[in-house]
């Protein structure tokens, strides 16, 4: 039994300058004065509670001028920087356009997830209308894994192909480029990874990029554009808006797959981006595709589109054809012109996402299984199987680190060798480990919180126990304290549409731009209960002495058993607001991040967990643990309706869900004591301590309580 699965997280709560609040409020007053419709009935009570609001998260985003926020709202295609800052764009341009020419055969190659699915579509898109012969070339994730390599270069040449237009990829194919040019195949790179570096003697750097036409490339060190953080797609909408001369075309016929791929490659939404993805998102609202049409209907998708919608409807979905099956199949969805068509192809891509999600589910539950057998005092957490499933590990290691906050590695079989996916937290550096320990790695890369890896088979241990080995010795457990960053408090009756419809200004919400977190006190916990078949909990909250009507909540991921919150509880929380559209009709939705109880709530089981611990190790009986039948019977009637032989339980939660529904006072200690008892007479066994796994034995017998060594010590 797996006790205290994660550290307590620290809440920080942000801090403005108040000056500079009142200063921002004012100025957005005056904004949104000509802009308010007559019907507007809000107080202006409640206007300037917005303003404050919004102003506070203006300045938690390092807004410190009003010119500022007036760029914010002032999304124009006009403020793009220039294509032709782009290293090696002309070159592209040049080169491309004499291929379109002259009609040679161009390939472009991408990578099979969303940032490059949408680049690819939307390049050959382009090389179609301009009536050049086109095809494009996506590897294997299995088979081939990431990026250029030799056999399908040979393959594309032989094709016909005298131009290759890599999207998404290439920076670091050096070997590869030089393949290339033996067989008479020219390429043009565009992408936005890293490039590899060579430090000289006298401290300078050089770039190692390949030997092509162009690399075009924002982080290129050589460079000077403007803004390194574009996505691949976003590459290569710079590339088309020099193509065509006309950045508001491009916009025009491919923004919204631009803003989907910056979205999906988690990319910060600031700068060229934030003004890439507005623009994106108001193309598919004036006019949805016909494959992004179908992908929303056959996923029950109601709500506008946003960039939440894009991240947790639209991208999971392109994604699974590229992590379980063939990516081309997202590419024929957005390819597609025929509805009926594209419907096929959703609903073939929605069922990929179920298959993904099970496939997840599968190999999360045998990870549980192995630290349930390992136990949980490693730093980190690295694991292998040959049964999983390459595409969706990394999944898996990011929902490890959610649950356990330690950074986690997983590995599965590739043949001779093993190939893997490092996820880690906040603060520690995946890359960095792996590059201290990576004698036994054939092969690595990534960044802070996410790397790819691969090894040979029979170096596993080596690898696992190197890696295991410095990682307790770096790693604090101060690092592994998830910090969570509240913008304000929240006071419970701005918890309204309206509030969240206040919060939208400041959308598209992502990485650099992050969703709104808050804080709200002091709530009591009018009614909780298990949904989706008990992975995840809604609770109703109200706020004492207030005659407002109770709020529901959501905690996702989170099985009701395990929580500590029963009815009746006192509780603070961390949220994000959203909304949700059922049937035409729109709520708010708060999505609880964590909450806390009431001290008065954890003093009492603290108290209560002494007087057990001490009655174990001493003997010791006082008033607050002795029980009697009621309370042992009350436990054993709770536990005889379990839904199934073995459950595991949150001790805490469980002694007051129990307490409260017997109106008996059963404390954690006389719980515990209960459970003691019940064990000893074989009506059931149980395992662990504040989170315990108890096993109902389905005995119909009656017993005699006197026969309970514990029963007997307590009434002594």
């Amino acid at each position: 039994m797996i006790e205290n699965k994660r550290p307590e997280s620290r809440w920080v709560l942000k801090t403005q300058n108040d000056e500079k609040v009142l200063e921002f409020s004012e100025y957005l007053e005056e904004y949104f004065r000509p802009r308010r419709k007559k019907t507007n009935t809000t107080s202006e009570e409640t206007r300037k509670a917005f303003y404050e609001l919004l102003s506070r998260l203006f300045y938690n985003r390092g807004f410190r001028e009003i010119g500022q926020i007036e760029d914010f709202f002032n999304i124009s295609s006009t403020r793009l920087h220039d294509p032709f800052l782009l290293p090696d764009m002309e070159a592209a341009v040049l080169r491309i356009q004499k291929a379109i020419d002259s009609n040679e055969k161009i390939t472009v190659y991408g990578d099979y997830d969303v940032d490059g699915i949408t680049s690819v579509s939307i390049l050959y898109k382009y090389l179609v209308s301009c009536g050049a012969e086109v095809d494009y070339y996506i590897p294997g994730r299995t088979e081939e894994g990431y990026g250029l390599n030799e056999q399908a270069l040979k393959r594309i040449r032989e094709n016909g192909t005298t131009l290759l237009i890599t999207v998404d990829t290439g920076t670091t194919a050096v070997d590869e480029v030089v393949y290339a040019k033996s067989i008479g195949l020219e390429i043009v790179i565009t992408d936005h990874h890293e490039c590899k570096l060579k430090h000289n003697e006298d401290g300078t750097v050089t770039e190692l990029i390949p030997d092509c036409i162009a690399v075009v490339n924002p982080k290129r060190p050589s460079g000077n554009y403007p803004f390194s953080e574009l996505a691949g797609v976003g590459v290569v909408f710079k590339l088309l808006c020099a193509l065509t001369g006309s950045t508001d075309k491009v916009l025009d016929l491919y923004g919204d797959l631009v803003a989907i791929g910056t979205i999906a490659d988690i990319m910060p939404l600031i700068n060229e981006n934030r003004a890439i993805v507005v623009i994106g998102i108001k193309k598919i609202k004036e006019h949805i595709s016909v494959g992004l049409k179908a992908l929303l209907t056959a996923s029950g998708n109601e709500k506008e589109i946003s960039s939440s919608v894009i991240a947790y409807t639209i991208s999971p979905r392109l994604n699974a054809a590229g992590r379980i099956g063939d990516p081309k199949t997202s590419i024929s969805l957005l390819l597609e012109r025929d509805y009926a068509t594209a419907m096929e192809i959703a609903t073939s891509l929605c069922e990929e996402n179920r298959k993904r999600q099970q496939l997840e589910s599968e190999i999360f539950k045998d990870v549980e299984k192995m630290i349930e057998e390992c136990g949980l005092n490693d730093k980190i957490l690295v694991f292998a199987s040959d049964n999983w499933h390459h595409g969706v590990i990394g999944i898996v290691a990011s929902r490890i680190i959610e649950k356990y906050g330690k950074p986690c590695i997983l590995l599965c079989g590739d043949g001779e060798n093993m190939k893997g996916s490092a996820r880690s937290v906040k603060g520690i550096s995946i890359f960095e480990l792996l590059q201290k320990t990576s004698s036994s790695l054939l092969k690595y890369g990534g960044h802070e919180m996410a790397a790819g890896l691969s090894l040979s088979r029979d170096k596993y241990n080596d690898f696992r126990n190197e890696i295991i080995e410095y990682s307790n010795k770096t790693i604090t457990d101060k690092m592994l304290i998830p910090v969570i960053e509240a913008e304000c408090e929240l006071p419970f009756e701005r918890l309204t549409l309206q509030t969240y419809d206040v919060i939208r200004m400041l959308e598209p919400f992502g990485t650099g731009n992050a969703t709104p977190l808050f804080i709200v006190k002091n709530l009591t916990v009018s009614d909780i209960e298990p949904i989706g078949c008990g992975h995840h909990v809604k609770m109703r909250v109200s706020k004492k002495d207030s005659q407002l009507e109770p709020v529901t909540m959501l905690m996702f991921n989170t099985e009701f058993n395990g929580l500590n919150c029963v009815k009746g509880d006192e509780i603070d929380v961390v949220c994000a607001l959203s909304d949700n559209v059922f049937n035409g009709k729109r709520s708010l939705s708060v999505n609880i991040k964590k909450f806390k109880l009431s001290t008065s709530i954890e003093s009492k089981d603290k108290v209560n967990k002494l007087f057990y611990d001490n009655f174990r190790k001493n003997g010791k009986v006082i008033d607050d643990i002795v029980l009697t039948r009621d309370h042992v019977a009350a436990v054993f009637k709770k536990i005889r309706k379990q839904s199934s032989e073995t459950e595991e339980y949150n001790s805490y939660s469980f002694a007051r869900r129990i307490s409260n529904e017997s109106g008996l006072d059963i404390n954690y200690a006389r719980f515990m004591l209960s459970l003691d008892i019940l064990n000893e007479l074989n009506l059931i066994s149980y395992s662990g301590s504040d989170q315990i796994k108890i096993t109902y034995h389905n005995s119909f017998e009656k017993v005699d309580l006197q026969n309970s060594a514990t029963w007997s010590i307590v009434h002594k």
